[in-house]
């Protein structure tokens, strides 16, 4: 598991304390945002685009690692 992590770490040319801050920022942006998607589910008039931005956001961030 160690050999498989340190390859990853080296495929996407970060350290460990940089891909954990990236990743770290990844899952909490997807758990508020899908918070605002089951409020925007029960009243569809609050957070209309908070869903879509964020995935766009999200696509944008690891598509350049």
């Amino acid at each position: 598991m160690i050999k498989d992590s340190q390859e990853h770490l080296n495929e996407v040319n970060e350290t460990y304390l940089q891909h954990m801050r990236i990743a770290f920022k990844i899952g909490f942006t997807m758990l508020v945002t899908g918070v605002f998607c089951l409020i925007h589910g029960l009243i569809p008039g609050f957070f209309k685009k908070t869903g879509s931005n964020q995935i766009a956001k999200m696509y944008e961030m690891v598509s350049r690692n």
